[in-house]
């Protein structure tokens, strides 16, 4: 039948048609002349009819050859198509990447990461999932994302984390609050300030109070957000502080906006890409891997203004 038909064995029909001969067509493919007719023979047995009228001095093809021809070729620039375009992927011209990024590597660094990708691999298409971290780290485990920029909170078995950004809680408050001229503050100094908290449902606010423990109750709890912008919105009003991650000054350069740093403990969580245990990146997603470990590598939210 003709799903049993080779690649091999049409090639030799296309090239026997076009040189008219069987010696010449058995010297560019280098084959035998008897595996040469093989190859035909058997390509004719699966479409149940001669290709070729064959004489002893020449060689013809045949009404029902004429009608394949096109096709045979066809399927063999298909062929050769398909391997320059996988060569292509290889050398990282073309392909798309699906990768996830938590909110705050998103509004923060994921701009430049892919700014800097592009300049070099422009035609490589780009698909961002924005998650929370635990929701990136689903994403990568049912194969949607082939990595995640992300927090990896605990180790996960099925997991590889690159940890490639230390990022410390900070306080912000407004340039005129009075703790923006302190060098740095400790969290009994401030418990009793007017602080915009996350909701309760948010990671990081679980960060803070795993290791403030008995200490986080005490801060005010009469306004709570949903994202760090609605906490830096109103730091920048003036009406309260907040204790943030320092990345996440990045997104909010335009507000008046002052960053302490904040010991005693001293709590921060880490920031990196997450990958699939054993299962190997494609060489386009590879290749956004490098860029973006560079870009987080030099991201020193510590020296933030």
């Amino acid at each position: 039948m003709i799903r049993d038909t080779s690649l091999g064995e049409i090639i030799a029909f296309v090239t026997v048609a076009r040189l008219g001969s069987f010696a010449l067509a058995a010297d560019e493919l280098h084959v035998t002349q008897s595996a040469l007719s093989r190859r035909i023979k058997k390509l004719e047995d699966s479409l149940g009819a001669p290709l070729l009228d064959r004489t002893t001095r020449s060689v013809a093809v045949s009404t029902l050859g004429k009608e394949f021809l096109p096709k045979a070729k066809r399927i063999i620039e298909d062929y050769n198509r398909s391997l320059d375009d996988m060569s292509e992927l290889v050398k990282v011209r073309k392909g798309i990447i699906s990768f996830s990024c938590n909110m705050t590597l998103s509004d923060t660094l994921l701009p430049e990461i892919i700014d800097t990708f592009k300049a070099t691999y422009p035609n490589i298409r780009i698909r961002v999932h924005e998650d929370s971290s635990p929701q990136a780290l689903e994403r990568v485990i049912s194969g949607q994302s082939e990595m995640a920029f992300a927090q990896l909170g605990e180790p996960h078995p099925e997991l590889d984390f690159e940890k490639l950004i230390d990022d410390r809680f900070v306080i912000a408050c407004h340039n005129s609050h009075p703790l923006a001229q302190a060098i740095s503050t400790t969290w009994e100094e401030v418990k009793d300030q007017h602080f915009i908290l996350l909701r309760s449902e948010s990671g990081t606010r679980k960060i803070l109070q795993r290791h403030l423990g008995s200490l986080y109750d005490t801060l005010s709890n009469d306004m709570q957000v949903g994202h760090f912008h609605s906490q830096l919105s109103l730091v920048g009003r003036g009406i309260g502080i907040a204790a943030i991650p320092s990345i996440i000054r990045l997104s909010r350069r335009d507000l008046d906006i002052s960053i302490i740093p904040i010991t005693k403990p001293t709590i921060s969580r880490k920031l990196g890409i997450v990958t699939y245990r054993g299962r190997a990146l494609s060489p386009a997603a590879e290749k956004l891997r490098e860029v973006a470990a560079a870009v987080m590598r030099g991201a020193d939210p510590t020296s933030l203004p």
